[in-house]
């Protein structure tokens, strides 16, 4: 059969989305948090329409969900994303993976293509951040996570074993690779007027946790040049973060998202300041660079201060011959494009340790996500998930060529 001009359903993607909408804890936007009985919801609500596409359906330990069309004994290509939200989020963050997956898997089936490879249909638990640390199901499907016997008690907290986690990790062997597809959450693409975004690298992240210890006292009473100040010590820090983060390109990026104060009264000099410092880059050896000039000046220039690493995810590369496949699709479609990094983690990120990995990014309106107001349009989506649907069929047949 010739596939040539084959593209997905967009009126039945819209259904999807106004069916899983209504999953939702939320009063502005859509929450559906990680290990929530909405994200649960909402896993229930696939699994129903594989059930009704008669796939394979799969539930590991870390209840991950996977529907698999084709030869079960084959490797299979891995296609989606993830369900859940950020408290108050966007429809179409880590959904349209999901669902976008599932349309293209119905248009394969009604279209009655036979297919060289096997495709698979997976969700992720808990990909946005959360108690056990965000990209959970990925990250635990493909053995990243180093389950030790002191985190067994918050695990127990959402229903999960060490042993049985341990269970779900993936076997290299059963996968021809992995393909996400997602809104960009930035404005390249809107900006530069492009279609698709082909991804080349998934960021790095280094995070680390500044406490600053000045000394409270009274506003009125105590004059400035008596005073030990930690917020005013902290300003100078978020400067020089931000300062050390621009020299090196637009590549690299430093932010200062997570600061509280003590003990924040409007007559009551600040005594102490606890603050997130995270850096997002492309290549390890310079994040590493930024982060040693940051905590350098930090030890330097402050008094009283203490620097505790929290989080270190190193950058990925993602697949050539994916990233040409993707292309490839783009050219046939007649879909401008370009090719960029992305400045968020993704579930794609895990996938690079266990198989090949390939991300296709389409416009958020305003760069805007993890927000009510986040939006891309239909027109930007069906053309998303004629690429996707591309991509499948030259990865797992030669009827996409």
């Amino acid at each position: 059969m010739n596939t040539t001009g084959l593209k997905i359903n967009i009126h039945r993607m819209k259904t999807f989305f106004d069916e899983i909408a209504k999953i939702n804890s939320g009063t502005k936007g859509y929450t559906r948090l990680a290990f929530s009985e909405e994200e649960k919801s909402a896993k229930e609500w696939l699994i129903g329409k594989c059930q009704e596409l008669n796939l394979k359906i799969r539930r590991d330990s870390a209840d991950n969900i996977y529907a698999r069309l084709g030869d079960g004994d084959k490797p299979a290509l891995l296609i989606g994303s993830h369900l859940d939200t950020v408290p108050e989020g966007g429809l179409y963050d880590g959904a349209l993976g999901v669902l976008t997956g599932l349309e293209a898997l119905e248009t394969i089936i009604e279209s009655k293509i036979a297919l060289d490879s096997p495709v698979e249909l997976v969700c992720f638990t808990g990909e946005e951040a959360n108690p056990l640390g965000g990209t959970f199901g990925s990250r635990t499907a493909t053995g990243l996570i180093d389950f030790q016997k002191e985190k067994e008690e918050e695990l127990k907290q959402f229903g999960f074993t060490i042993e049985e986690l341990q269970q779900a990790k993936m076997k290299k062997e059963d996968y021809l690779g992995f393909v996400e597809l997602h809104i960009e959450q930035g404005e390249v693409l809107e900006k530069n007027q492009k279609n698709i975004g082909i991804v080349t690298s998934i960021a790095g992240i280094k995070r680390f946790k500044v406490e600053v210890f000045g000394k409270p006292s009274h506003s009125g009473t105590t004059p400035m040049t008596l005073r030990s100040d930690a917020l005013v010590e902290s300003s100078k820090i978020i400067q020089v973060v931000n300062e050390i983060a621009a020299n090196y390109g637009n590549e690299m990026v430093a932010t200062v998202g997570e600061f509280s104060i003590k003990p924040n009264l409007a007559n009551v000099v600040p005594g102490y300041v606890s603050m997130l410092v995270e850096v997002r880059g492309k290549t390890w050896e310079d994040m590493q660079k930024v982060v040693q000039q940051i905590q350098a000046w930090i030890k330097e220039n402050t008094k009283n201060t203490t620097i505790v690493d929290i989080v270190e995810k190193k950058p990925n590369s993602l697949n050539e011959r994916i990233q040409q496949v993707i292309e490839e699709a783009c050219i046939q479609l007649g879909y401008s494009y370009r090719y960029m990094i992305s400045g968020a983690n993704h579930d794609a990120n895990s996938m690079t340790y266990i198989t090949d990995a390939g991300m296709i990014f389409v416009p958020s309106k305003d760069g805007l996500s993890h927000h009510p107001d986040e939006y891309t349009s239909w027109e930007e989506i069906e053309k998303g998930g004629n690429v996707l649907l591309k991509t499948i069929l030259t990865i797992c047949s030669n009827k996409g060529e």
